[in-house]
C-alpha cells in the first residue's frame, strides 16, 4: 500500500511512503473521499523524504481531482501537510497557492506536532 491511514480522534493521518508518486497520492486521495469507515475529519498528510516522481503539472491534477470529487457538505477545513526536505516544502507551498480556491484552508508545517495544533485549533 502507498499509503496509511489513521484515524485519531482529532484528525485523519495520511502518511505516504518514500518516492511517492501523483498516482499514490490520488490513491489515497480516493479513499479519504470513499472508503466508508473514514469519518469527514480535518487531515494532516506527511510526506517522507524521498525521491518524488511528480511535477507541478502534477500540483494542478491534484487540485482539479480534489475540486472534482470534494463531498458535498462536509465539515472539513483544514489540511496540514507535513513534508521534510526543501524540494517538498517548494512542492508543498506551490500546492497551497494553487490548491485557494479548495473549499478548505491548507498549510505547511515541517513539524507535525505544529501541523496537529493547527488541524486541532
Amino acid at each position: 500500500m502507498s499509503s496509511e491511514i489513521t484515524i485519531n480522534k482529532d484528525y485523519n493521518l495520511v502518511e505516504l511512503k518514500k518516492g511517492i508518486n501523483y498516482r499514490e497520492i490520488r490513491r489515497a486521495v480516493a479513499r479519504l473521499f470513499y472508503a466508508s469507515g473514514i469519518p469527514e475529519k480535518n487531515g494532516i498528510w506527511v510526506f517522507r523524504e524521498g525521491q518524488e516522481k511528480f511535477s507541478y503539472d502534477d500540483l494542478y491534477r491534484l487540485k482539479d481531482l480534489i475540486k472534482e470529487n470534494y463531498p458535498k457538505d462536509v465539515k472539513i477545513n483544514k489540511t496540514a501537510i507535513v513534508v521534510e526536505s526543501g524540494f517538498q516544502s517548494r512542492m508543498a507551498e506551490s500546492f497551497r497557492q494553487i490548491a485557494e480556491d479548495l473549499p478548505f484552508e491548507i498549510r505547511v508545517f515541517s513539524d507535525l506536532q505544529a501541523a496537529e495544533d493547527w488541524v486541532k485549533e
